[in-house]
């Protein structure tokens, strides 16, 4: 399976690659078999902390659950002492399961830089330098970093970053175009990622305010990056990658002016409703494979309460837009069981078949097709 990985540098032709980025809470097997589906390359799994796969601790391992229906994954790890990251990484690499390792070393979330892992390791590349090092060593697989421009921006890091993957081993850098302080607002900086791509001798992948063709193609014109990768834009909206394809394969920057958050009010209904169903059956297997193969504790919640409780932050995504999806949203918290999920669903697009009917439509803000 890592040959998948050479697709990054042996690719040809005009376009980059597309990834799903790693985001907690979101990407699992699931999300990721959905994705997959729609033009992206390879996925990553949710970030999962390096410490306790090496404790062998069950509640981390299960975040590394893969699904036979899905494509090519990365298991993105956290974690800043080398010892443990390199017991963890060849533990991954063991599994036989993913196509390479990556490490986060940009997760500004306090939970996770009070550890000194994620965002924290940005003041400290020699330490990048040493978990690299470290989990390059354990695994035959390729291992990678994800991280940002520096901490804030009077302090520019990333080319000590580089500088450090790049003695490690590291067989490609992502770089979400943001400063630690900057979390996952305001504009990318592509001016520094740019450069970054022109001094790098790995491939370069970038992340950071990648929502659309539009904006997908600006970041590929200025930066020459090697890969795009996707984040929050692909929540219940994995349209968003076959887009991004045909406006590369057209070969021409994109027209039309994109609205933000328009997307789902533009889609076909039938569309909305097979892919958001196709995930909540994706869902419903994984987490009764995860019940099945992991010993979860007597509190656990039942398998149709997990089901709504994780499906609930891809819902209102997948409906964001309709008719009736902001009354749906305020009411999630009342939906129970499987049943609700489907009736609410249902409900948003009646409406919204009934407001394109009467030509409301026409009202909307244009959006990118």
């Amino acid at each position: 399976m890592s040959g998948v990985f050479s697709s990054l540098t042996e690719r040809g032709g005009a376009y980059p690659l597309l990834l799903l980025a790693p985001m907690a809470g979101y990407t699992d097997a699931a999300m990721r078999a959905v994705c997959s589906s729609f033009g992206v390359t390879w996925t990553y799994t949710e970030m999962t902390n390096g410490y306790g796969l090496a404790r062998g601790e069950e509640k981390t391992w299960h975040l590394l659950e893969t699904a036979e229906d899905e494509g090519p994954v990365m298991a993105h790890l956290y974690g800043q002492d080398p010892e443990v990251m390199g017991m963890a990484a060849g533990l991954v690499g063991e599994t036989g399961r993913f196509i390479g390792i990556d490490l986060n070393a940009g997760c500004p979330v306090h939970k996770v830089t009070a550890s000194g892992a994620g965002a924290a390791l940005i003041r400290d590349p020699e330490r990048v330098y040493a978990v690299l090092s470290a989990m390059v060593r354990a695994t035959q697989l390729p291992v990678t970093l994800k991280t940002r421009l520096g901490p804030s921006p009077d302090r520019v890091a990333i080319f000590e970053l580089l500088d450090a993957a790049e003695r490690a081993g590291a067989r490609a850098i992502t770089v979400h175009a943001r400063f630690t302080s900057q979390r996952h607002s305001g504009d990318p900086h592509l001016d520094i990622l740019a450069e970054v791509k022109r001094r790098a001798r790995i491939p370069v992948i970038a992340n950071g305010g990648i929502y659309s063709r539009t904006t997908a193609w600006r970041t590929f014109q200025e930066t020459g990056c090697d890969a795009l990768m996707v984040a929050r834009a692909a929540i219940g909206n994995p349209w968003v990658f076959g887009d991004i394809v045909q406006s590369f394969q057209a070969g021409e920057p994109p027209r039309e002016v994109h609205v933000p958050g328009s997307g789902r009010s533009h889609r076909d209904l039938d569309a909305i409703r097979q892919t958001l169903y196709r995930h909540l059956e994706a869902e419903k297997r994984l987490l009764a494979r995860v019940r099945e193969k992991y010993h979860l504790p007597e509190s656990a919640l039942t398998p149709e309460e997990a089901l709504v409780t994780t499906f609930r932050c891809h819902l209102f995504r997948y409906l964001h837009g309709l008719q009736g999806s902001g009354h749906l949203r305020r009411h999630l918290l009342d939906l129970k069981s499987e049943a609700d999920i489907r009736s609410a669903v249902e409900a948003c697009l009646e409406n919204e078949a009934g407001f394109r009917a009467k030509g409301g439509e026409q009202g909307r803000l244009p959006n990118e097709k």
